[in-house]
């Protein structure tokens, strides 16, 4: 059997870069050709975070989609030149795009990604395909996470159990039993850098606490952690998925109201406890 090339293109809810690969199947085996990840502007990037944070009109939303899509691309062409492999060779891309809101569980429930297929096949010259989130969803499903059907594919062992943890802006675990008789699950966990970056974008105004760092000088509010561990979402059952609609900036301040003048590197240790705790 001949090798397929096949490009993937995603930007998840930490929204600090589109991440892009390269990967060739043949003979059951996925091969690794080539990576990237292409930062977004900065001025795109502070777009993308406001029309989540404030529901962007249809107007800004459109802008949104083409500028977003023109990323995407142009990832995908300097990937390609990247990896030396002939545009006409590669069977085609499948673009996740950058997720705007996510509300699978509403009254008309859905999942909505921005960043043009469109504008890509037309960049790139190389079939589109996007939306993926919408058909579980309109199957009665979560939409997220995306990832179990090719956890299982890569890494079901027959005689392991083995657990996957995607840490993103949301972490989620995918549940593989041994048993092929046993279902396999997935499900978000709960925040992950999502509520981390958000406070240390808006203590520090820096996007990230870089390795660690700010958060080593606190420590643990177990007052605080007990407050943050009640929200719902934690102990309803999976199927679950969340986002940053639910967990957010808004979401910590809320929490914060009821203590006085906390030290902002202990709610930052305690935001990182969360993670581990929801996690575990």
């Amino acid at each position: 059997m001949s090798r397929e090339f096949w490009i993937g293109l995603m930007s998840g809810t930490s929204m600090d870069a589109v991440d892009a690969v390269l990967v060739s199947f043949g003979n059951g085996q996925l091969d690794t050709q080539s990576t990237l990840a292409l930062p977004y502007p900065e001025q795109l990037r502070a777009r993308l975070l406001q029309a989540i944070r404030n529901h962007a009109d249809p107007d800004e939303l459109g802008e949104l989609d083409t500028l977003t899509g023109q990323h995407f691309a142009q990832a995908a062409n300097t990937l390609i030149e990247q990896s030396g492999v002939d545009h006409s060779d590669i069977r085609g891309i499948g673009s996740h795009g950058q997720t705007i809101r996510h509300q699978p569980s509403g009254k008309a429930p859905f999942s909505m990604q921005i960043g043009s297929p469109a504008i890509i096949a037309e960049a790139t010259g190389i079939t589109t395909v996007s939306n993926f989130r919408s058909r579980d969803v309109a199957a009665g499903g979560q939409g997220a996470p995306l990832v179990p059907a090719f956890h299982r594919w890569l890494f079901r062992s027959a005689t392991q159990d083995r657990c996957i943890l995607n840490l993103g802006g949301i972490a989620n675990l995918t549940w593989l039993p041994a048993d092929e008789t046993n279902n396999i699950t997935g499900f978000d966990t709960g925040p992950a850098n999502a509520l981390i970056d958000a406070w240390c974008y808006d203590q520090t105004g820096k996007h990230y606490d870089e390795n660690g760092q700010w958060a080593r000088e606190g420590e643990v509010n177990e007052e605080l952690l007990e407050d943050l561990l009640s929200d719902a979402y934690f102990v309803k059952t999976p199927p679950k998925s969340t986002g940053k609609e639910r967990f957010n900036l808004n979401w910590i301040n809320t929490h914060l109201q009821r203590f006085d003048d906390l030290p902002p590197e202990d709610v930052q240790r305690t935001l990182l406890q969360l993670t581990i705790d929801t996690i575990l």
